[in-house]
């Protein structure tokens, strides 16, 4: 079965995750010089698709409350969580007859399949 973290307070059963850095360099070419200087203007921070199940509108709802602001990530990777900026969000329903994800919830509780991109 897949990892349970929190986005927000929310449950996400996480299929997988991904990371990406990104950097960002800008090329100085002086005047009158053959020799070309590479220079860092800033690094962006890691960026980390995380991708899986949501089990009901509740956990829905509050995982799309933080959306565009600092919220805490909790996984299996890091203890105690982590502050990250929550930037994009999408989600496509699941049509089931019936949930056995969550045995806390209803069976006829919605299923839905999520994607959270967030930045650490």
């Amino acid at each position: 079965m897949s990892s349970i973290w929190k986005l927000n307070g929310g449950d996400i059963y996480v299929n997988e995750y991904r990371t990406q850095i990104k950097p960002s360099i800008a090329e100085h070419n002086p005047i009158n010089s053959s020799s070309s200087t590479y220079h860092y203007i800033h690094t962006p921070d890691d960026e980390v698709n995380v991708e899986g199940i949501v089990v009901g509108s509740g956990h829905l709802a509050t995982i799309e409350a933080g959306l565009h602001s600092t919220v805490t990530l909790i996984t299996d990777l890091e203890s105690g969580g982590i502050t990250v900026l929550f930037q994009d969000f999408s989600y496509d329903r699941i049509m089931s007859s019936c949930q056995l994800i969550d045995p806390t919830l209803p069976t006829d509780a919605p299923v839905y399949r999520v994607t959270a991109v967030v930045r650490t």
